[in-house]
């Protein structure tokens, strides 16, 4: 189910909900989208007419289950025993020739990421971030191995951006290789994918598997790729917005600070800057975002799911693993916020 399709069937059940006046992407969008937890298609954007932003999709339960094609009325525990149902078995990628994705093509000296309504989600953010629900993918410079991630980014310029990460993800492990290397991390971040690659890529899925296999499972179909022409990468085909480019070895930047999911401004002071080789889009494309920070937000919604799957890792200590897990399972969102206040669980990445 692609992201145009999850939200017809948002729409369909009644689930959805259109905001037709005029809203600033600045400050005020992250605001209605904190302060409704419903699915949110905001139409009429400050400075981007006919642009479209949706956020809060994996808002409660019932989004969920339609965004895995389970249907409304689940309860989490019944979406998680159908969810390990599935992820018995993996269900591989498939690579096509072109798709959605590449119905506008841009070549590096005209990107301006800029021509995207990218929010600034909340006013102890320092900028835009374009990076907040969507995948960063990478591939192992030694093995080759794919790794498709959630790390949040920061708007720089109109073709840089952070890329900010805790020292034990997947993503930095690659960077790191290539850095020894002297070399760039060739990375393609996709933005309105379809829900349930967002959730496979937010995983704690195990080094050496691909996410796009347990995507796969969790939507019962193989999510079809298309390859990316500047680097060595493949993106879901059905995706709104692909960056194509490379994260540059021996420099660091400053991220941040974002206001995060604890309810707090967390700043990281060693982020990544990554320059983008290409842009490509779809028709019209909608950008798919969320403002965090408040209990029960879409992205704690997700991690409980998560924590149900033991697919939930923050890179801590074991013990606070225990912690962490069990506060989501029991969906103690306020609880699970306050812990993260007391030191970072996690450093942009999800």
């Amino acid at each position: 189910m692609g992201l145009r399709q999850f939200i017809s069937t948002l729409s369909r059940e009644n689930r959805l909900r259109r905001v037709s006046q005029l809203v600033d992407w600045r400050y005020e969008l992250g605001k209605i989208t904190r302060d409704h937890q419903v699915p949110l298609l905001f139409e009429n954007i400050k400075d981007y007419p006919g642009h479209r932003i949706f956020t809060n999709g994996l808002s409660d339960t019932d989004s969920i289950g339609l965004a895995l094609g389970l249907g409304s009325g689940n309860t989490r525990k019944a979406i998680v025993t159908a969810i390990k149902g599935r992820m018995r078995a993996p269900i591989k990628p498939g690579l096509v020739e072109t798709g959605p994705v590449l119905e506008n093509i841009v070549q590096a000296n005209d990107v301006d990421l800029s021509r995207f309504p990218i929010p600034q989600w909340s006013d102890q953010d320092a900028g835009r971030y374009i990076g907040t629900w969507h995948i960063n993918v990478t591939k192992d410079p030694e093995t080759g191995i794919r790794n498709v991630g959630v790390y949040r980014m920061q708007l720089l310029g109109p073709r840089q951006t952070t890329v900010s990460t805790s020292p034990g993800s997947h993503l930095s492990l690659h960077f790191a290789k290539a850095e020894r290397q002297g070399k760039p991390l060739e990375m393609a971040v996709a933005i309105g994918v379809s829900e349930a690659v967002i959730m496979a890529a937010a995983s704690a899925y195990p080094c050496g598997l691909d996410e796009y296999d347990l995507a796969g499972s969790l939507q019962n179909e193989s999510i079809p790729l298309v390859r990316c022409q500047t680097v060595n990468l493949e993106v879901p085909a059905e995706s709104e917005i692909l960056i194509e480019g490379r994260i540059k070895p021996g420099v660091r930047v400053q991220d941040g600070p974002y206001f995060d999911y604890a309810g707090k401004p967390n700043t990281n002071s060693n982020a990544f800057l990554f320059e983008a080789t290409r842009l490509t889009f779809r028709n019209n494309p909608i950008f798919r975002g969320t403002a965090v920070g408040v209990a029960g937000a879409e992205d704690q919604q997700l991690f409980s799911v998560l924590a149900g799957l033991g697919l939930v890792d923050f890179h801590g200590s074991r013990q606070r693993q225990v912690i962490q897990n069990q506060l989501l399972k029991k969906r103690l969102f306020r609880a699970f916020q306050w812990a993260g206040r007391i030191g970072p669980l996690f450093r942009g990445t999800i």
